[in-house]
């Protein structure tokens, strides 16, 4: 039987087709495809997945209703319900193409996102390294009506790095009020970088919302400012920005923020008791810039058009630090040493300050000379101002100084260390007082510091307070330092760098003392014993239970009316259970047991869902006081919070804070506060507060 070349033909059909197909999925044998139905047309090369289609390639994985797959193009286009998941990448779209051998493709109304970027838009192009949308949406945080959000009308996203952006607008969901002509930042940074709003009410400024606002205007440079608007006394305006560089060898971090207001309202006095002026304003810079691994260069400006603007306007700003403080300091790291140039200027001359206009330092660190001994030297010339407040003349001074130590340590026994201590110190006052133009002083210094260190273990364990048993650390400590003559000169020399009081002991030594125009007699032996109970700890190695730090100077030469006895310094903690913790500090005359001061707290909590402390500031004639702090976590969004001072003194509760904190669409912080004030001040007797602060991821 003799068989036409046509029925040949079609009984060969299956071997081919099964054959091509074989042949064609060679070239990306690595995909894995299902579907409910499969289709192949052999003309074109092309197969076609219906029905939960499923295309994996390498690290992307496409699902669709409908995917296309040609084989001798390696071009596969999926249309309906369509997810691409790449690494981290999630990208959702009606109709895709996609290019397997150069990873590219092209989307139709595309919906990206990545950690917290959200991307929407009419149409996307991209690869493996970058995506472009345009008519672009982006959300930061998932998309809700409060969100921050970017409308642009060109949007390049490159995974993991940065974000670019042409003729962009910013806003909260769909009300987008600020222009950006170029935006260009990391993915890491919000799309503002500052967003705080602020709301309510006191009885000294009114009605007030308060928003402070930075925005990105290229990859380095954020800009913005604050505006305020108060009832009782009118709005205030400031500019803002904040610039950070990052690059190999040289970093840049600088913000600035201010704000300036006409006050129509009751502004009361100012520290000295002089009327406060209508025309108020501040301005706050910080600056700190890294030059290799040797210069660094920091310091920050702060101008108050009065002692009270911050407290007025911005108590929370106020009461960390309520002394403005102007510097720029510029230090460069040698070997074992330190050069540096210090600048410290008054522009607010309601607050003493002694200015360094300037104070150039050389520093060396702790140095082996040979023979087990140790030297260290600074020296410094400084230019310094102090005027008198509120008016007076002005003090100034021009000074040279030097200093040296040296030192010899000895460890005889693992359990005594001792070193003794031999200084000198000369120092060169051009401006002297009482009738001498120059003055020079020089000064000895000897001494000593011994510590013994002694240990105890003992076999305590209880299962309910996790104490595998007991270890305690003492190290009682003796140092002795004598400078004889220390007052001397002291008519003679404009003290500026002055005593300032401290209920902490001061440092002894020459080479820690600060206050070197002003020297009280130094002939002093400072006793002290530090305790440390501990117990074993599955995770750290130790865990401590309780501390205990005592200390006491015995001062051999004294002014008249000085004591012969420092108050007993003592410092201590109690931690018996994770739960749970105490602490002091107290000061004690040792010759009256009479107490002078007293601060100290006690915390119960459990974990993170609600805490408890107690504390109580005691200062002898001065200060007695209670203050109460509790938070109650409702659940990981919601928490309640309290603090309560409470003045013993004046029997009244001086301040209380009753507030309500969550957080809302995983992006914002949300703060609702209300305050009561009873006695004199500046906030009124009652406050509400509602904030908003984006949160930073």
């Amino acid at each position: 039987m003799v068989c036409s070349p046509v029925n040949v033909i079609r009984r060969l059909l299956p071997l081919l087709f099964f054959t091509a197909v074989a042949l064609l999925r060679g070239a990306v044998s690595n995909a894995d495809t299902s579907a409910e139905h499969t289709e192949y047309d052999i003309v074109s090369g092309e197969t076609i997945l219906k029905g939960h289609a499923r295309f994996a390639y390498e690290n992307m994985l496409l699902l669709a209703d409908e995917i296309h797959y040609n084989l001798r193009t390696e071009v596969v286009v999926a249309r309906g319900n369509i997810s691409l998941t790449r690494g981290t990448e999630r990208l959702l779209a009606d109709e895709i193409t996609y290019h397997l051998s150069t990873r590219a493709y092209s989307v139709k109304n595309p919906r990206l996102g990545d950690t917290h970027l959200y991307v929407s838009g009419s149409e996307l192009v991209g690869d493996h390294t970058s995506v472009t949308v345009k008519d672009a949406r982006l959300s930061y945080g998932e998309p809700s009506p409060w969100n921050p959000t970017l409308n642009a009308s060109s949007l390049t996203y490159v995974p993991g790095q940065t974000v670019r952006a042409e003729h962009a607008r910013l806003g909260l969901g769909a009300w987008q009020f600020l222009p950006v002509p170029a935006y260009n930042q990391s993915v890491n940074d919000p799309l503002f970088t500052a967003l705080k709003l602020s709301g309510g009410y006191r009885s000294t400024l009114g009605v007030f919302a308060d928003a402070n606002l930075l925005a990105p205007v290229g990859p380095e440079l954020k800009l913005g400012g604050d505006l305020g608007v108060y009832t009782n006394r009118g709005v205030m305006v400031g500019p803002g920005a904040a610039l950070k560089l990052d690059q190999p060898g040289y970093s840049l971090n600088d913000t600035l923020k201010t704000g300036f207001i006409r006050d129509e309202g009751n502004r009361l006095t100012d520290v000295l008791g002089r009327p406060i002026q209508a025309n108020r304003g501040f301005v706050a810079w910080d600056h700190h810039e890294q030059i290799g691994e040797k210069v660094t260069v920091f310091g920050q400006l702060n101008y108050w058009s009065d002692s009270d603007v911050i407290r007025d306007f911005h108590p929370d700003q106020f009461y960390p630090v309520q002394t403005p403080d102007t510097f720029l300091e510029a230090d460069y790291a040698g070997t074992n040493s330190v050069i540096s140039g210090f600048v410290r200027a008054q522009p607010n001359p309601f607050f003493p300050m002694q200015q360094r206009l300037p104070e150039l330092r050389f520093d060396e660190l702790p140095s082996a000379i040979g023979q087990g001994f140790y030297e260290t030297f600074s020296a410094s010339a400084a230019d310094l101002q102090q005027a008198a407040v509120p008016s007076g003349p002005t003090l100034n001074s021009h000074r040279l100084d030097a200093v040296y130590e040296l030192t010899r340590p000895f460890t005889p026994f693992e359990w005594l260390a001792a070193k003794p201590v031999a200084g000198a110190r000369v120092t060169y006052y051009a401006d002297a007082t009482s009738g001498r133009s120059t003055y020079t002083r020089v000064l000895g210094e000897v001494g000593f510091d011994v510590n013994l260190r002694a240990s105890g273990v003992y076999p305590y364990s209880n299962p309910a307070q996790n104490i595998d048993g007991l270890r305690h650390l003492v190290t009682p400590t003796l140092s002795y330092r004598y400078i004889p003559a220390a007052t001397s000169g002291t008519p003679y020399i404009p003290a500026l760098d002055r005593q300032a009081y401290s209920t902490y002991l001061e440092p002894l030594g020459l080479t820690g003392i600060r206050s070197i125009d002003q020297l009280g007699p130094t002939n002093v032996l400072r006793w002290g014993v530090n305790n440390t109970l501990q117990t074993r700890d599955p995770h750290y190695g130790s865990r401590d239970l309780a501390t205990l730090n005592l200390a006491v100077d015995w001062r051999l030469t004294r002014l008249a009316g000085q004591r012969p006895f420092s108050p007993v310094q003592a410092e201590g903690a109690l931690m018996p259970a994770p739960w749970l913790r105490a602490d002091a500090f107290t000061r004690v005359d040792p010759l009256t047991g009479g107490l002078r001061e007293l601060n100290s707290g006690v915390m119960v909590h459990d974990g993170d869902a609600w805490s408890v402390r107690v504390g109580q500031h005691y200062l002898d004639h001065q200060l007695k006081e209670y203050v109460l702090d509790g938070t109650y976590r409702i659940d990981e969004a919601r928490e309640l919070i309290t603090r309560i001072h409470y003045d013993a003194q004046l029997n009244r509760f001086d301040e209380e804070d009753y507030g309500f904190r969550q957080t809302y669409a995983n992006v914002w912080r949300l703060l609702y506060l209300v305050v009561l004030h009873q006695g004199p001040n500046r906030d009124g007797s009652f406050g509400f507060n509602i904030e908003a602060e984006l949160k930073k991821f």
